[in-house]
């Protein structure tokens, strides 16, 4: 039924576009993420500031918790001009910008702070948002999730070997894989819906994600343990489709991008305040939490970083990854 929801909503959208895609000033945006999740509120402002200061001239309809889609569905939607706006995790974009592969390397950045600091800058994050341009997006800015730590049913993650009783759930990505088993974990490929069952039947003993989507997955039914491990910061990219932007006389670019970087500074600050509450609730719900030590964390990075940096450097390409890991060191 949900399926047929979407074919169905997906089927008005064509039909609507293939009218006349961009005749309307109205910003049709779609995202996977759930009505309570900090990034919609942060849409919501996005919808009521960009509409009261364009004095009515731009309209946003905002379609959440994947009503037109997951990442790759509405990141495809946007590409052909099908949707204007969306966002996503640069890990899911990657295949349609392989430039983003550079921020899946491990313990990339030490903290939010760094990482904001760099995905802000002319150096970092804006050739990052330019490689969009080639692939018919155009890139506003990076928002929040937070970084990823590890879950399991054995015990706390204390030391190197504790990684080895684990049966991790992997994206169905060889590199993730390879990673995960540099340090001695069992890597088992599931999408992202197949998580919390797979964790109740024993398929896997271990997950790793955002504090934030322990929670609001409820993995904390079937996981006895949370190690602040930090092994990646997660992102959410928002974009816009190329030729929609390009239409849009300059004033409204303008405005846009005004509008669109203080959602994401709000944005942020909702996410940090849901990421240290989200922890409470965790220890609340029976969840043993601990932060992993610094010499594990720093053979973590030692480990999985070269199972896969060769691989990341290469998909990014050498110039602009070297450039991004340098400009990084720096900060």
């Amino acid at each position: 039924m949900k399926r047929a929801i979407f074919t169905s909503i997906t089927a008005l959208g064509l039909t609507l576009s293939s009218m006349n895609t961009f005749a309307s000033n109205v910003i049709r945006l779609a995202h996977d993420s759930q009505e309570t999740s900090p990034v919609h509120k942060a849409m919501l402002h996005f919808e009521k500031e960009l509409e009261a200061r364009s004095n009515g001239e731009l309209e946003v309809e905002i379609y959440p918790a994947r009503q037109l889609g997951d990442v790759r569905e509405t990141t495809e939607l946007v590409q052909q001009g099908n949707l204007q706006m969306t966002f996503g995790a640069s890990v899911l974009l990657s295949p349609y910008v392989p430039e983003f592969n550079v921020l899946d390397v491990f313990y990339l950045f030490e903290d939010e702070e760094q990482a904001h600091k760099a995905l802000d800058s002319d150096k970092i994050g804006k050739p990052l948002l330019t490689s969009m341009e080639s692939k018919g997006f155009h890139g506003l800015g990076f928002m929040e999730v937070g970084f990823r730590s590890i879950t399991n049913n054995k015990q706390p993650i204390e030391s190197i070997e504790d990684l080895n009783s684990l049966k991790i759930r992997s994206a169905s990505n060889p590199t993730q894989i390879s990673a995960w088993k540099s340090v001695g974990t069992a890597p088992t490929p599931l999408s992202w819906g197949e998580i919390f069952t797979s964790l109740q039947q024993g398929l896997i003993n271990s997950q790793e994600s955002a504090v934030y989507s322990i929670y609001a997955e409820r993995f904390y039914e079937a996981q006895e343990y949370l190690s602040l491990t930090n092994h990646i910061y997660t992102n959410y990219v928002l974009f816009m489709n190329k030729e929609f932007w390009d239409s849009l006389p300059s004033d409204q670019q303008a405005l846009i991008n005004e509008v669109s970087q203080e959602t994401i500074a709000k944005q942020r600050e909702l996410a940090a305040k849901q990421n240290q509450e989200v922890i409470k609730e965790l220890e609340a719900k029976g969840m043993t939490v601990n932060v992993v030590p610094t010499d594990v964390r720093a053979q973590m990075k030692e480990k999985m970083n070269a199972a896969v940096y060769q691989e990341l450097r290469s998909k990014t390409g050498e110039e602009l990854f070297d450039s991004v890991i340098t400009e990084i060191e720096q900060l």
